[in-house]
């Protein structure tokens, strides 16, 4: 059996595709039974929950049933040093790697959106500053970093310049499994659940800005390209009323909630389908394009010896 991080585990859900869409009645049978959350999220984010709870339940079930095809991850240009290939896999809880944190270094939004060729030219004039083993050493200086940055770049490119809160470090605590860090509490978890529903609808409390909220993944996107998706949406001069900066507030509203809501119900997930316990078939992890980890293949053949 297999062992995957809490990391790995989101990855997972996030990048398997299946083979339906995930509609109001499959929602509320197979994820959870509150048709108020299934109208305050986007496909993305109903088919990241669907994912996550089926594959909890039983993953073989969901690859005979659901499952489509996983692509290779890619190079999103998000970190410093993000690379592809194949999630991983753990063969036991002892591995080296299995409670190593993910740490990188944030490119920025504005480098990333300039391409491939910019977004190159961050990551080795990052690398060759130093500023990782500066940070591995305990002495990296953000400051420093943005000031340099600033220096460079926003000149360079017309970007805007990077403020000296800039979160430059990313850093995901990992575990050797997806169990649950505190006990379950189902009537606090309710009682959650309402106070952030409420909040929604009083904050998008039409038509229009309900599916304002819909798109706040444009929030990572430049004005042009808010202002072309959002006039594909309503209408050309829909922004020039409304206001960009409104708008804007609106997505950041949404984003905020929404990742409260999704967190929650991963929590109850957990705790429904008793996740401490839980292995995953190593063979189907592998039908779903995973990798097994090389440091416990090292261990396996080692064994053998």
């Amino acid at each position: 059996m297999a062992h995957l991080t809490n990391y790995t585990f989101s990855k997972l859900c996030k990048k398997l595709e299946i083979n339906r869409d995930i509609d109001l009645d499959l929602f509320v049978e197979y994820v959870y039974d509150d048709p108020q959350i299934y109208y305050i999220l986007n496909k993305f984010e109903i088919k990241y929950l669907f994912n996550y709870r089926t594959l909890l339940e039983d993953e073989d079930k969901f690859y005979a049933e659901y499952y489509q095809e996983v692509p290779e991850r890619v190079d999103t240009q998000t970190y410093v040093f993000e690379r592809g290939g194949k999630l991983k896999y753990h063969l036991n809880n002892s591995c080296a790697f299995i409670n190593k944190d993910f740490i990188d270094f944030n490119i920025p939004p504005e480098i990333q959106e300039l391409g491939n060729e910019v977004v190159a030219e961050f990551r080795e004039w990052f690398k060759s500053k130093g500023y990782a083993e500066e940070y591995y050493n305990g002495i990296l200086d953000t400051e420093k970093v943005v000031f340099n940055y600033n220096v460079k770049f926003p000149t360079k490119y017309k970007v805007p310049v990077l403020n000296e809160n800039y979160e430059l470090v990313k850093r995901l605590p990992n575990s050797n499994n997806v169990m649950r860090e505190q006990e379950f509490d189902l009537p606090a978890f309710q009682e959650k659940i309402i106070h952030l529903k409420t909040k929604y609808y009083n904050e998008f409390s039409c038509k229009v800005s309900r599916i304002i909220s819909k798109f706040d993944y444009l929030l990572r996107k430049s004005d042009q390209e808010i202002e072309e998706k959002i006039s594909e949406v309503f209408s050309p001069e829909f922004i020039g009323n409304y206001g960009m900066k409104k708008l804007k507030e609106k997505f950041k509203f949404s984003r905020d909630l929404k990742v409260k809501v999704i967190a929650e119900l991963l929590e109850y997930f957990k705790w429904n389908y008793k996740i401490d316990d839980k292995d995953f078939n190593n063979v189907t992890l592998e039908n779903f394009g995973l990798d097994c980890c090389g440091g416990c293949e090292k261990n396996v053949l080692q064994q053998r010896i």
